[in-house]
C-alpha cells in the first residue's frame, strides 16, 4: 500500500512543490518570453467568438490561403477562456497535484513491473530520469516542430519537467526494496 499510494502521493508532492519554486516564485521560466503587451483582452475578445483554441491560418481554410499566410508569417495559436479562471485557483491547484499524483503511481506500477531489471535506488532514480525525459522532449519537442512554438519557452519547460521527473524518482526510490544480486527474479 506504501508503494502504491503513500510513495506516488509524496513523489507527486515533490513535483509540486518543484513547479510552484519553479513558475511561481523563482520567474526563471518566463525570461524568454516575448516583449509585454497592452492588455489587449478586448481585441481578443472581438476576433475568437467562444473558449477554445484557435490556429491561423485556419488548418480547415482553403489551401492556397493557408499556404500564403504562412508564407508571410502569420502563424499563431490562441487559447482562449472568456469567462476567465480565478488566480491560484484551488480547484486548478487541485487538479495539477492530481495529474502528478497519476503520473506518478503510473511511474511506480511501472518500476515494479520491470523490478529485475530497475533493482534498487540508483536505478529507480535514473528509470524515473529516463521516463520523464523522454516524455518531456517528445512532447515539447512537439510544441517545437509541429506548432512552431518557441523554443527558448520549451527549453525552460523541459528544465522543469526534467527536475519535476528526478524528483518524483528519488522519493519514488525511498520505497523500493533492492532485489539481492543472487535473486531469482533476475
Amino acid at each position: 500500500m506504501k508503494k502504491f499510494v503513500l510513495a506516488p502521493a509524496l513523489a507527486a508532492l515533490a513535483m509540486f512543490l518543484w513547479g510552484f519554486l519553479y513558475y511561481g516564485l523563482s520567474g526563471i521560466p518566463y525570461r524568454p518570453l516575448g516583449h509585454t503587451v497592452a492588455d489587449v483582452g478586448p481585441a481578443l475578445n472581438a476576433l475568437f467568438p467562444s473558449d477554445g483554441t484557435y490556429l491561423i491560418p485556419d488548418p480547415k481554410g482553403s489551401p492556397e490561403i493557408k499556404a500564403e499566410q504562412m508564407k508571410r508569417g502569420q502563424f499563431a495559436m490562441v487559447h482562449i477562456r472568456k469567462s476567465g479562471i480565478a488566480a491560484m485557483d484551488p480547484l486548478l491547484l487541485a487538479k495539477g497535484y492530481a495529474l502528478e499524483f497519476l503520473c506518478c503511481a503510473l511511474l511506480m506500477l511501472l518500476r515494479h513491473k520491470t523490478q529485475a531489471a530497475v533493482r534498487d535506488f540508483s536505478c529507480t532514480v535514473k528509470f524515473s530520469l529516463m521516463i520523464g525525459l523522454i516524455a518531456t522532449v517528445f512532447s515539447n519537442g512537439g510544441e517545437i516542430i509541429w506548432w512552431h512554438q518557441d523554443f527558448a519557452w520549451h527549453a525552460m519547460t523541459m528544465i522543469h519537467d526534467g527536475v519535476a521527473w528526478l524528483l518524483a524518482g528519488i522519493v519514488l526510490a525511498f520505497f523500493v526494496k533492492p532485489i539481492p544480486a543472487n535473486n531469482p527474479q533476475r
